[in-house]
């Protein structure tokens, strides 16, 4: 009897998903496009004999129970009995086995390949943000002219209007701070233009909890690149890869929409 274990090359402790991947191995370097050797054509068919058994948890442990006693009588089931009325036929006849569908792990291995470009856009992104942060930021300078409110959650959440048109939301203990007519300096990055501070001509007034990458969010960035690094180097299991990316998606797609709203 045939070592079907040795004929994949994997232990025979070994796990479904393990024999899977063997055999999948082995039909990819002994077909015939790949491999043109006649004696590879003999080899694939023992190959796929192995796991037509190895595959099944029936036939697999029917198949180690004979591999460890290989001289125990092989059992035989009765054969069904005949059924009294003689014109019975039965009711359902051959029925192929279903076709099984793709599992949960093959799903993640074929996307897994699809998150390396979100990694690198991370990393790029993340090298864009840093430059456009440590460059001279632009400075401008516009007069308060008046104050807006506005029911948020159950409460009021006030706005600040300026001269240009900009809408700021605020604090409303920086509401009471300021007063109308009050001149403020907006400080913004020099390539995206993301808000970075707020605060009055002479400094002595400055808007707290500012709501933008770089304000309250600044942490986003540094989560961002800590996501695309360990996904280009990570040598750990499908599933830690493929949630790890779900992740770096997330989290690229939240900085993406800070930068439009700040």
């Amino acid at each position: 009897m045939s070592n079907y274990y040795a004929v994949l090359g994997v232990h025979p402790a070994a796990s479904a998903a393990e024999i899977k991947r063997a055999y999948r191995k082995l039909v990819q370097q002994l077909h015939p496009d790949v491999n043109p050797d006649p004696q590879a054509q003999e080899l694939i068919k023992l190959v796929n004999e192995a796991y037509d058994v190895l595959g099944d948890e029936v036939k697999r442990r029917e198949y180690d129970y004979r591999l460890e006693n290989p001289y125990a009588p092989v059992y035989e089931p009765p054969p069904a009995p005949a059924h009294r009325d003689p014109r019975y036929r039965g009711t359902g006849g051959y029925r192929p086995p279903r076709a099984k569908g793709p599992t949960q792990y093959d799903l993640m291995a074929t996307v897994l390949p699809y998150m390396k470009p979100i990694a690198i856009a991370g990393g790029l992104l993340f090298t864009l943000l840093v430059t456009d942060f440590f460059l001279p930021p632009a400075r401008h300078i516009e007069t308060l002219v008046k104050f807006r409110n506005e029911v948020y959650r159950r409460g009021w959440q006030d706005y600040l209007v300026t001269s240009t048109g900009r809408e700021l939301r605020i604090e409303a203990a920086d509401a009471r701070r300021l007063s109308v007519n009050t001149q403020l300096v907006f400080t913004e990055s020099a390539i995206l233009g993301v808000l970075m501070d707020v605060q009055s001509v002479d400094g002595t007034i400055a808007v707290s909890n500012l709501g933008t990458l770089y304000g309250n969010f600044i942490f986003v960035p540094t989560l961002l690149i800590i996501g695309s690094v360990l996904w280009l180097l990570a040598v750990g299991s499908v599933e830690f890869r493929f949630n790890l990316g779900l992740v770096n998606l997330f989290v690229l797609i939240f900085t993406v929409i800070l930068i439009f709203i700040s």
